[in-house]
């Protein structure tokens, strides 16, 4: 967990409780990915890794986008989006945070697609 807001590799946010609340968890790599030099950024801030998520009929995480984008503050950018029924992950883009994030992307996408077929095969199961 870091301390502070200001310097960290990245954030996890979900919706809070109340309507007008978003839970902000931030973090930093500690293993071979730590100490990454940030990459293509601009005066405006540093680019960003960010996917998002939404909940489904049943409440279930499922993946919506990925895109990269210039941030001059991550916390007032994931603070707007109260209320817009998203969460997600934010990653701070270094020489060494590509393959995390693909790998990230590759297995939550991955489990969306599982979940998906179960569904339907419950579903095809069950109207026999």
């Amino acid at each position: 967990m870091v301390e502070s807001s200001e310097t960290f590799d990245g954030l996890y946010f979900m919706p809070g409780d109340e309507d007008d609340e978003m839970l902000i968890s931030y973090w930093d790599f500690m293993d071979e990915l730590s100490g990454g030099k940030p990459i293509d950024g601009s005066m405006v801030g540093d680019m960003f890794h960010i996917a998002f998520f939404k909940a489904d009929e049943k409440n279930n995480p499922v993946f919506d986008d990925a895109f990269e984008a210039i941030l001059s503050c991550p916390k007032t950018y994931v603070k707007n989006l109260v209320g817009c029924g998203v969460y997600g992950c934010i990653v701070r883009k270094t020489d060494k945070s590509e393959k995390w994030f693909e790998e990230y992307l590759f297995k939550v996408v991955g489990h969306d697609r599982i979940k998906k077929m179960v569904d339907i095969l419950q579903s095809v199961v069950s109207s026999k």
